[in-house]
């Protein structure tokens, strides 16, 4: 499931914290913002942020639309004073093609919130590709890959009462 902002206060607490990829609107920016502001380590460095980007329109899918990735951006830069922008990211819908859908999407608007914000593209990091599609996430010029179940293997299904 998506970030809860009633969980930020739990997840900034958490020891060598170093990265949030799952940013998906203002109000959990704000969130982790407070919490991370209110920790020890709050004060001396930053809790680096990527924005969530939902690429392919699933209801399932957690994330921004595109178009309104600049504005979650924008806050997160001028409103967050303990967050440091770092990228942004998505988990595309399965597509097994050379250039998926998705990741060009997530190229996209990453293109947008630079030219908008006028921030340079090679300072927003991207996180696309997981054990499914990561070669194509690297060919497209990902920055970082979550290839879990790869490692770790597949989750067992949840069994429901």
């Amino acid at each position: 499931g998506s970030l809860q902002s009633n969980k930020c206060k739990q997840l900034t607490a958490v020891p060598n914290l170093f990265l949030v990829e799952t940013v998906h609107s203002q109000k959990i920016a704000m969130a982790l913002d407070k919490a991370w502001g209110s920790q020890e380590h709050g004060a001396s460095k930053k809790l680096q942020v990527m924005v969530q980007v939902n690429t392919s329109g699933e209801a399932s899918k957690s994330g921004v639309l595109p178009s309104e990735a600049p504005d979650v951006v924008a806050h997160v830069i001028g409103t967050c004073p303990h967050l440091k922008f770092a990228g942004l990211m998505t988990i595309g819908k399965p597509d097994s093609s050379v250039r998926p859908e998705c990741f060009q999407i997530l190229l996209d608007c990453r293109e947008a919130v630079a030219n908008r914000l006028g921030l340079s593209v090679q300072q927003m990091d991207l996180s696309m590709g997981m054990s499914s599609d990561w070669q194509q996430a690297i060919s497209m010029g990902t920055t970082s890959i979550r290839i879990g179940s790869a490692i770790f293997g597949q989750r067992a299904a949840k069994v429901t009462p």
